[in-house]
């Protein structure tokens, strides 16, 4: 056991050196879970957040910038990914505290002049950014309007002038 944890240490350090991004996204992995506890409804579930907490540290490892994004349908216009929001991640998870407390993720909204949740992680703090991670997908939609829209799947044909069921 000893020697499995000795080597598992040696490899994230040497993926550090190569892959810093990938040891910031690792470091950050324990406190975005107590944020994400905090920050997101508890009708998911303890097991939901922590999924959705480590699929927001799997976006914040995997970010390009300068990558292309859809444009959306009607706008022709190439658009391409803003500058890496997670750069600042860090010290803003650290100064919330340990154990992260409500009134502290408010001060610190507060602080960032942040009132809205913005349509898609932009950096100007991680509570807002994995709010709003987690409400643009298509389980977040479907939790805001209580219904299963299942945005990213396709209904079909059949079904497609019936209404979506409502959530369970």
């Amino acid at each position: 056991m000893q020697r499995r944890s000795f080597f598992q240490r040696i490899f994230a350090a040497g993926a550090a050196l190569v892959s810093p991004r990938w040891a910031r996204a690792q470091r950050l992995e324990q406190p975005m879970r107590a944020l994400a506890r905090v920050v997101l409804p508890g009708t998911l579930g303890e097991a939901r957040i922590d999924q959705v907490a480590a699929d927001f540290v799997v976006w914040i490892r995997d970010y390009r910038p300068g990558a292309e994004i859809s444009s959306g349908y009607g706008h022709p216009r190439t658009q391409v990914t803003g500058p890496d929001p997670s750069k600042n991640y860090a010290p803003q998870l650290a100064a919330l505290g340990s154990p992260v407390r409500r009134e502290a993720v408010e001060q610190a909204l507060a602080d960032s002049k942040v009132d809205r949740i913005p349509p898609r992680p932009d950096g100007r703090h991680v509570a807002s950014d994995l709010l709003a991670f987690f409400f643009s997908s298509g389980e977040g939609e479907d939790l805001l309007y209580n219904a299963e829209i299942r945005r990213d799947d396709c209904r079909g044909l059949a079904n497609s002038g019936k209404r979506p069921a409502k959530v369970v």
